[in-house]
């Protein structure tokens, strides 16, 4: 669950945000990210749709975050208007758990969560992002229209629509012929069968803004690849379409003078043809660059030390299995010398350590292979600092072990335990609850009735046992 963080006040957030210049417009939309300001400035596909409608002539966008447990109605960061004043509301939803903070930002603006109980004298709301590669449904109660998939197609029909129509009705009638963008009107159709995805010609994506406030910070993002040209079976990526890099010339051509700083973004960075001369460029323009991930079996010398260059401190890498049998049975590709080459190239260029990113609970996974993987772990944690990450296995929707039933929390418990002990502190371990995992997989599956959980949680309060009870009344 997203942690309660500080409230920020909209006037310091413009105030020390980078990039964008906002014009406003007469008709304009609210665009809401269901978490803090410093979460939803370092999502890409949410800075990328900012962007991308504050360019358009005939529309502007004004941003709205989640602000936590505070009842005030939302306002949004540009102007403070209410988020009820705009001609329509859209979100970028990425995991199922937004379900939750979209519920009580609507609910706050006096819009019912619930598309069945707005009529044509409501504003519009449009969902999208991440979520719908799990499962459109979940967001079909919700919204009127749903961007599935990739977004980059569908922004100009839904901006053209909405400047184009006076009325709900008529603008639904507007995109009710634009599946081929991606767009689904829950009320005029079924859900698609697959997703959207874009040209190489419509990436990279790439930042509005960049800010100290963010999770990434002072970080200008911009896209390097889209897909993944792996294929492991517990990924969503897996069905999201082909690999795509972007050209190395358009990438650099993204990134502006006056940015200090550079996240190359992508779900395989390292799968790029020419990402080191890429680093070179940025680091030789005397800029910091980081990368969002890194497969250990892509490393080389070469490419690691143009990223100290740019400000690497601690490398990052994936097993996301607990032995050499589990990693071969997901298709992850990652072997033991892998991971032990990587830490040995990082001691090398002496980082301050290595963070190790895993699952427990895949299927078939025993204890034993818990044994194997505390094994590995100590002997990386003999060359440099080592910090585990380690997370439970949520089967999700749309993958090949999308059916697979999960572990039950009580064994992911006994095994997470079991390799706290045997680490005996020789390692920082960093792990999710089985419990709030198990909230996920309920609602990854849930379709249109994640929904009615959500809201039935919105009511009572939002600790595990609320999700709980409402998970067993709705599902």
């Amino acid at each position: 669950m997203t942690k309660r963080q500080k409230s920020i006040h909209p006037a310091e957030i413009i105030q020390v945000e980078h990039g964008l210049q906002y014009t406003p417009h007469p008709c304009w939309i609210a665009f809401g990210y269901p978490a803090p300001y410093s979460v939803a400035a370092s999502s890409l596909g949410y800075q990328t749709v900012y962007r991308h409608w504050n360019t358009h002539e005939g529309i502007s966008c004004e941003r709205f975050v989640y602000d936590g447990e505070n009842p005030q109605i939302p306002r949004t960061l540009e102007s403070a208007q209410p988020i009820s004043a705009a001609a329509a509301l859209a979100f970028s939803m990425a995991c199922e758990t937004d379900l939750l903070p979209v519920v009580q930002m609507m609910r706050r603006s006096g819009i019912s969560p619930l598309r069945k109980e707005r009529t044509d004298s409501n504003i519009p709301v449009i969902a999208g992002g991440p979520l719908t590669l799990l499962s459109p449904e979940l967001l079909s109660p919700l919204a009127d229209v749903v961007v599935c998939g990739e977004g980059e197609d569908a922004l100009d029909t839904i901006a053209n629509a909405l400047a184009d129509s006076p009325n709900k009705s008529l603008f639904l009638k507007a995109l009710s012929t634009a599946a081929d963008k991606g767009i689904w009107i829950p009320s005029l159709a079924p859900a698609p069968r697959k997703m959207h995805t874009v040209g190489i010609d419509r990436l990279p994506a790439f930042a509005a803004t960049w800010s100290s406030l963010a999770d990434f910070k002072d970080l200008f993002l911009v896209e390097i690849a889209r897909g993944c040209p792996r294929r492991c079976a517990f990924c969503l990526l897996a069905q999201s379409g082909r690999f795509r890099a972007v050209p190395k010339e358009v990438i650099l051509s993204k990134i502006p003078d006056s940015a200090r700083g550079v996240g190359l973004v992508g779900a395989a960075v390292t799968d790029h043809p020419h990402l080191e001369e890429i680093v070179a460029e940025i680091v030789a323009r005397q800029r910091r660059v980081s990368l969002s991930s890194m497969r250990a079996d892509r490393l080389t010398p070469e490419l690691l030390s143009r990223l100290v260059e740019g400000g690497l401190r601690t490398l990052t890498v994936a097993a996301d299995g607990a032995s050499e049998a589990i990693r071969a049975r997901i298709r992850k590709g990652i072997t033991e010398q892998h991971l032990i080459d990587a830490a040995k190239m990082a001691r090398t260029q002496k980082l301050k350590g290595l963070k190790l990113y895993s699952m427990v609970g895949l299927p078939d996974e025993t204890d034993a292979d818990m044994v194997d993987f505390a094994r590995l772990v100590t002997e990386l944690s003999k060359l440099l600092r080592i910090t585990v990450a380690i997370q439970s296995f949520v089967p999700k929707p749309n993958t090949p072990l999308g059916n697979v039933p999960m572990v039950e929390t009580r064994l992911l418990k006994q095994r997470l335990n079991s390799f706290q002990r045997q680490m005996k502190g020789r390692v920082i371990i960093q792990s999710t609850s089985p419990r709030w995992s198990w909230v996920d997989w309920k609602l990854a599956h849930s379709k249109e009735r994640g929904l009615d959980v959500a809201m039935a949680v919105s009511k009572t309060g939002g600790d595990f046992s609320d999700w709980k009870r409402a998970i067993a009344n709705y599902l």
